[in-house]
C-alpha cells in the first residue's frame, strides 16, 4: 500500500524508491565522476568532456523518442511534449501560457533535476548535464524546432522559460 506524501517528488515509484532518491542516487556518481575529472584535468576541460557526453546522450534519447513519436510538423512536436508521461507528472511543474500553430512556451516552476543538484552542490554540472543539451536536443526533435531560453531553475531563478518554435 503506497503511502500518502506532501509533495509529488516524494512518491514511490514500481521499485519503491522516490523519485527523489531515485534522482540522487542516479546522479551522485555523475557528479562524483566529473568532479574527479575536475580535479585531474582543471575545471574547463572537464567541463567540455561533460557538455559533450550530455549533448551527444541527449541528442541520442531526443532522436530515439522523436522517431517512436514521427514528429513532421510542430502541432506533433506540441502533443509530445504535453504528453503526461508517468516521470515527467512527478519530477516536473509546467504551465504552458502561451501556445500558437508555430510556438509554444514553457514555464518550469519545479524541476527534479534542479533540486537533486543543488542538494549535492552542483548546480554548474547540473546545468552542463541536464539544461544545456535541450538546444542540441529541440533540433534532434526535428531539424525546424528551435528553443530559446533565458532563466533556468538550475541557475538560481524562480522558473525556467522554455520556449520552443519552428523555424522555416
Amino acid at each position: 500500500m503506497k503511502k500518502e506524501t506532501d509533495h509529488k517528488f516524494q512518491e514511490e515509484m514500481q521499485s519503491g524508491m522516490t523519485y527523489e532518491q531515485y534522482f540522487q542516487d542516479r546522479y551522485r556518481g555523475t557528479v562524483g565522476l566529473a568532479r574527479a575529472f575536475e580535479l585531474a584535468l582543471g575545471r574547463k576541460r572537464a567541463f567540455e568532456i561533460v557538455k559533450k557526453w550530455a549533448e551527444k546522450s541527449g541528442v541520442e534519447s531526443a532522436k530515439n523518442q522523436s522517431s517512436m513519436k514521427q514528429i513532421k510538423k510542430f502541432e506533433d512536436f506540441e502533443i509530445f511534449i504535453k504528453e503526461e508521461s508517468s516521470l515527467g507528472t512527478h519530477v516536473l511543474t509546467i504551465t504552458y501560457p502561451e501556445e500558437t500553430p508555430v510556438k509554444l512556451s514553457c514555464h518550469i516552476t519545479e524541476c527534479l533535476w534542479a533540486e537533486t543538484f543543488k542538494k549535492m552542490n552542483a548546480t554548474d554540472l547540473g546545468y552542463v548535464i541536464c539544461c544545456r543539451p535541450d538546444f542540441a536536443m529541440a533540433r534532434a526533435y526535428h531539424p525546424k524546432i528551435r528553443l530559446k531560453r533565458t532563466k533556468t531553475l538550475m541557475q538560481g531563478d524562480g522558473y525556467c522559460n522554455h520556449t520552443y518554435y519552428w523555424k522555416e
